[in-house]
């Protein structure tokens, strides 16, 4: 039997005041700290911070604040996400599902408007703002997260979409196409895996409970699934970003290693018009 600390029978008295968030996931709140309520939902929060500073540490230094913006909407999510698990507060939890869409939305605004007219841009910028304070505002009233969810996943479809048309827009060989469309796959496929691990906490949080009080710490964090889909996830965004700022350059060299979680690869794709 592996070493274990057991789990405390009783959580902790916050120490921020009790929770007002509507929404609450598997884990068992306070139960490692006081000041914490979700302690893995919370740290795993970090690898949106991570990547966005990685993202952005790569960048040129002469970077646009409009290419800046995609990761500093990555590293928000990390933020917000981070205090909501923390608080348990509902204004923390709203930060955290409009920070959420606010990233998405700066992503798709990107995509969407590459070498489009002024008038084009300005619309559907316009268009695509109204639309973001239109669902915040229902959201904040209503608090409730079906229309949240519908409207986040109908943002990373059209994400991916617009990745994949700009692949075969800008990119000229074959060999390089390949490489880009694995990396939407790839990035997706994070997304999927990350929404299946949510599913399964959600579906499974008795039987998981009860499988993590045998297991003691810190061997059942493992089974913090909730917790445990924010690296997926922010592996997923971080790719999609990277593509979309690259391939909305006028001038680009792609690094595969962008796409790698730590490596440093310099095989360079180049775009059509370089």
């Amino acid at each position: 039997m592996l070493p274990s600390i057991s789990y405390r029978a009783q959580p902790l008295s916050p120490a921020f005041g009790s929770p007002t968030a509507r929404a609450n996931f598997c884990e068992e709140d306070f139960v490692i700290v006081s000041f914490i309520a979700e302690f893995i939902n919370t740290c795993t929060n970090a690898a949106y911070i991570f990547y966005a500073a990685r993202a952005l540490r790569r960048l040129p230094k002469d970077a646009s604040f409009a290419a800046k913006s995609l990761y500093y909407g990555l590293g928000l999510v990390g933020v917000c996400s981070s205090l909501f698990h923390g608080l348990l507060s509902y204004h923390a939890q709203m930060a955290d599902d409009t920070s959420m869409i606010v990233a998405t939305s700066i992503v798709l605004q990107r995509a969407m408007t590459y070498q489009k007219t002024p008038t084009f841009i300005y619309w559907f910028s316009g268009l695509l703002l109204l639309a973001v304070i239109t669902e915040t505002t229902y959201h904040v009233i209503m608090d409730e997260q079906t229309v949240h969810e519908l409207s986040f996943v109908f943002l990373i479809i059209a994400v991916a979409a617009k990745t994949r048309s700009l692949i075969k827009l800008r990119v000229q060989q074959l060999k390089d196409k390949k490489m880009l469309q694995k990396a939407v796959i790839f990035g997706a496929g994070c997304f999927v895996f990350g929404y299946l691990l949510w599913q399964l906490d959600f579906i499974f949080c008795t039987e998981l409970t009860a499988i993590k009080r045998v297991l003691g710490m810190p061997w059942g964090f493992l089974l913090e699934l909730h917790g445990w889909w924010h690296i997926p996830t922010a592996v997923g965004a971080h790719t999609f970003m990277i593509m979309i700022d690259v391939l909305t350059r006028d001038r680009v060299e792609l690094l595969e290693g962008d796409f790698t979680l730590f490596g440093e690869n310099t095989t360079v794709v180049r775009t059509k018009g370089d």
